[in-house]
């Protein structure tokens, strides 16, 4: 319904995020969990962005089969499917429904197994470290109209970054899971550290 009202909204003169001579209204559909096989192609024909939160996999993996059957399954939490299908993707946290820490969505994203490392779901969806930051970071600041400030570290842009206890892009995937920030600045200042004594 979400598609049909985007492109009923484009064919009526407001364009879509990919049309470059006319407003950009960046279209998204927020929980974009459960997909039909056709809707992604359609996302992308619509520049509809797809924002969601990888939390919701490992929450949700031990009934989403039972609750909607496997075939459907197969297409919820189709990260991989978005960006194979050129959608621009945002990642986020969905805090205070989940937990508020990254670390659960990115670990959720690289690997699609519960935190015992006891199941998985579909992991021929999953995406690469790199790909899951890029989703949480430019991605997000794409959606918010604001890649021209935030969601890389370039000149020019605002310096918002954390300081990690660890490279999580070379971590082992559960490891990422026990990610602590020691340090976070917004706007280039500091508004949090917590640097340990030893380690």
């Amino acid at each position: 319904m979400a598609l049909q009202a985007f492109n009923a909204a484009s064919n009526a003169g407001l364009p879509s995020a990919i049309t470059s001579n006319r407003k950009d209204y960046r279209f998204r559909i927020e929980h974009a969990q459960v997909l039909s096989p056709s809707q992604f192609s359609r996302f992308n024909e619509l520049g509809v962005i797809a924002s969601v939160q990888p939390n919701h996999l490992l929450t949700d993996m031990n009934w989403v089969d039972y609750r909607i059957g496997p075939e459907r399954t197969k297409h919820a939490y189709a990260w991989r499917e978005f960006l194979d299908a050129n959608v621009p993707l945002c990642f986020g946290t969905d805090y205070p429904v989940e937990p508020l820490t990254p670390f659960r969505g990115f670990y959720a994203a690289v690997t699609r197994r519960n935190e015992s490392e006891t199941k998985e779901n579909h992991t021929e969806q999953k995406l690469t470290i790199d790909e899951a930051i890029a989703a949480y970071t430019s991605g997000a600041a794409f959606a918010e109209f604001a890649e021209g400030d935030k969601g890389l570290l370039l000149p020019g842009m605002l310096a918002d970054f954390v300081v990690l206890d660890r490279d999580i892009t070379s971590a082992q995937s559960h490891d990422v899971l026990g990610t602590h920030v020691l340090r976070t600045v917004v706007g280039g200042k500091t508004v949090y550290e917590d640097i340990p004594t030893s380690r």
